[in-house]
């Protein structure tokens, strides 16, 4: 109900800043699904959001897709990609895999770097919006309200889509499989194959957020190739609580809006934000959700005795 009603209050800035943080808390559950459920660190997770990005983007500029065909790509090329890097990826786990991961990542990246005449390089390719018709009504996602409950409403079904996931005898499998992958295989389950699952899930979404991206900046860059975009995930995810989901999303606002805040009174605002994120993994290891729950466990006891 917040995400409703907060943005009727904000200025244009701010909705389109709490725009943003949908996108990241989309692109932060995807790494969540793969990391906090299956214990798979992909680096790899940003290839498929810039994949998405770019995506949408050129089938717009070159093929003048409408709005949910562009949508569509962005998830489909993101899906089609992961379906070859996971294939070799899934074969390796732990260190290995997440170097790999870095590998693939670091391949593409370049490959949109020199390839200027497709990516547009470090210039990047602006877009023009397609127009988003709803029965007999044209809207414009140039007005920030309305690309926000528009993003808002992908937010809501990601949020969904994978909550019935993580919750479903498939998430139980891909649990296993983080806790003892070695037990999950002698149980007879084909780890690889479950392992491929997840990684292409997750890609499917990291494109939808990639896509969303290019709709709310009208931008794509090859720097949302790098692998480091995953790296800021990955951070979310750990503050906020990994393996929850609602934590990714509760770190992604939290830090989002601090490091905006912070850095429009600091220039160097990347030590305070780098101090509070050593701070909250300190304090609080297993995330703020994490750290709520243990805290309530603690006090039941005491509300029984009471």
């Amino acid at each position: 109900m917040i995400f409703l009603l907060v943005p009727l209050g904000l200025g244009e800035f701010g909705k389109v800043l709490l725009t943003e943080v949908l996108i990241w808390a989309i692109f932060a559950m995807a790494f969540d699904l793969v990391y906090g459920y299956t214990g798979m660190l992909n680096f790899a997770q940003a290839t498929f959001f810039g994949l998405g990005s770019y995506a949408l983007t050129l089938s717009i500029l070159h093929w003048e897709a409408g709005l949910f065909l562009a949508i569509a790509m962005g998830v489909i090329v993101a899906t089609a990609v992961a379906c070859l890097i996971g294939y070799l990826a899934v074969r390796v786990s732990g260190v290995h895999f997440a170097i790999l991961t870095i590998i693939f990542a670091l391949v593409i990246f370049y490959l949109g770097l020199n390839w200027r005449w497709l990516t547009g390089g470090d210039d990047g390719l602006s877009l023009k919006l397609p127009e988003l018709r709803v029965a007999d009504s044209v809207l414009s996602l140039y007005d920030p309200i309305t690309n926000y409950y528009f993003v808002f409403c992908f937010f809501a079904l990601c949020y969904v889509l994978m909550r019935r996931i993580t919750e479903s005898p498939l998430g139980k499998v891909f649990v296993s499989i983080r806790e003892n992958e070695d037990r999950a295989r002698l149980v007879g389950y084909n780890v690889e194959r479950y392992k491929l699952v997840v990684f292409v899930i997750a890609a499917a979404f990291c494109g939808l957020a990639g896509g969303l991206y290019s709709l709310t900046t009208r931008f794509a860059n090859v720097r949302l190739l790098h692998w480091t975009v995953t790296s800021d995930a990955m951070i979310w995810t750990i503050v906020g609580g990994a393996g929850t989901l609602h934590g990714p999303v509760l770190g992604t606002a939290l830090l989002i809006s601090l490091t905006d805040y912070i850095s429009s009174w600091f220039v160097n605002h990347r030590i305070i934000t780098g101090a509070v994120m050593v701070f909250f993994v300190v304090a609080a290891p297993r995330g703020i959700i994490g750290f709520i729950r243990r805290q309530l466990e603690r006090r039941r006891p005491g509300l029984v005795e009471g």
